[in-house]
């Protein structure tokens, strides 16, 4: 295999930050004032079939109130929700429109497979390697050219692999990058992809997702140009070819089994399997799967029913089975929640608690009715949904935009949500990180 070795790490700067991370509220912990008894949440590990014990579930209005930006590394209590948020990162004010520190996608795993590890996006210098419990910067990580800033895939079992498309040199390869080598190597070619068209680049399409992750299970979903593949990494093959047009690739459910590809379901032949109930196959959306049935889900935000449905079929987290095609509404006006607020995102990737999936809401940035500008976690099996903060983020209302957007990451275990903020239209995006009850390194 071809290999390639980034340069030296040490000229951007390879500082460690020491960061002294206590549980409970220790000296590095601010608790905002007038938060309620009720809210402050338990702070033993609930018991392991209920991440939500202790924390939000009404549906009141708990209008946000004003909360110092935490110092780095520093946690403060959220006023209405009673968790704990704390800063990971410091971007500098002197990087002008690239003070931008985030995760790179909700749908993307920021976590490696133990969580020793994240992987953050720094819009000044590229992708960057942080503790996955001290929350240290470790170094930034030199990727060769890859496809976008989103199209980079933790494995899902090995904690030191990465995955990533890149097109260098006008070769459309899938890469593998060795975190405890710094480097990469080409893990397949796709000869078959028509190099040198910058509409024909391979890439995990135009609204990325993660790999498949079901009992070791590893497929990656690509696409380029109308040729679209869904490519096995333990088998180093290509299971199924299409000509699709769109620019979207097809996205590997957990199974590895199913694919999703505007509104369709597909076998891992990239057949078409059955259609979903939905009345758009674009809307912001995530893969996970049911600790109950081990089906495959495609959780999704539904802003309009489909031909035939109401009212009661939209809402900020609905639950599609896959292999089904049965709708759940979990959080909606049929469950007693608003209509969804704009800029909803979606993470279903707990590989190792599946059924969990988080949500990051914008709607009024000025948080002051139900949904707007929090941060949920819902378990799509039972029903239950906590409310677990204000991300603080104007996002699109504010002078950020795109890169204001919280784009919420679950962690595999779902005991931490990761985000980016602008904490209250600031001059800097960082990236925070919720620490709930069930986390053990509290």
């Amino acid at each position: 295999m071809e290999r390639f070795r980034p340069g030296p790490a040490g000229a951007l700067a390879l500082w460690l930050l020491l960061v002294a991370v206590e549980g409970g509220c220790g000296r590095d912990e601010v608790a905002a004032s007038g938060a309620r008894p009720a809210e402050r949440g338990a702070r033993t590990a609930p018991p392991a079939g209920d991440l939500c014990a202790g924390l939000v579930r009404d549906l009141d209005a708990r209008p946000m109130t004003a909360l110092a930006r935490p110092a780095l590394g520093a946690a403060v209590v959220d006023p209405q929700f009673g968790t704990r948020i704390r800063r990971i990162t410091g971007a500098s004010t002197g990087e002008g429109a690239n003070a931008v520190i985030k995760p790179a996608y909700g749908t993307i795993q920021a976590w490696n497979a133990d969580e020793s590890r994240i992987l953050l996006w720094h819009r000044e210098k590229g992708h960057e390697l942080y503790d996955g419990r001290s929350y240290a910067f470790l170094r930034s990580v030199k990727l060769v050219s890859p496809t976008d800033i989103e199209q980079v895939l933790w494995d899902p079992v090995d904690p030191d692999l990465l995955y990533y498309p890149s097109n260098y040199n006008a070769q459309p390869n899938l890469m593998r990058y060795r975190v405890s080598s710094n480097s990469s190597e080409v893990l397949h070619r796709f000869d078959n992809c028509p190099a040198g068209d910058w509409g024909r680049l391979l890439s995990l399409g135009s609204d990325p997702m993660y790999l498949s992750w079901a009992e070791g299970s590893k497929v990656i979903g690509l696409s380029c140009g109308e040729q679209k593949f869904l490519y096995d990494v333990g088998r180093n093959a290509i299971l199924g070819r299409a000509t699709i047009a769109g620019r979207v690739a097809p996205q590997p459910a957990p199974s590895g089994r199913l694919a999703y590809f505007d509104g369709k379901v597909y076998d891992s032949s990239l057949r078409v399997a059955r259609s979903l109930p939905l009345a758009g196959g674009f809307e912001h959306a995530s893969l996970g799967r049911s600790a109950a049935t081990g089906h495959d889900l495609y959780e999704a935000v539904v802003f309009d029913p489909p031909r035939g449905g109401g009212r009661a079929d939209v809402g900020t987290l609905v639950s599609f089975d896959m292999e089904t095609g049965q709708r759940r509404v979990v959080v909606g006006p049929s469950t007693g929640y608003p209509y969804p607020p704009s800029g909803t995102h979606i993470s279903a990737i707990a590989h190792r608690r599946p059924g969990w999936v988080a949500v990051s809401i914008v709607g009024d940035p000025r948080g002051q009715h139900l949904l707007d500008n929090e941060l949920l976690l819902a378990n799509v099996d039972s029903g239950t949904v906590c409310r677990v903060g204000h991300h603080r983020s104007w996002a699109g209302e504010g002078r950020w935009g795109y890169w204001g957007e919280p784009h919420v990451v679950i962690s595999p275990s779902a005991t931490r949500l990761l985000f980016g903020s602008d904490w209250g239209n600031g001059a800097t995006v960082d990236t925070y990180v919720v620490e709930l009850p069930g986390y053990a390194g509290r």
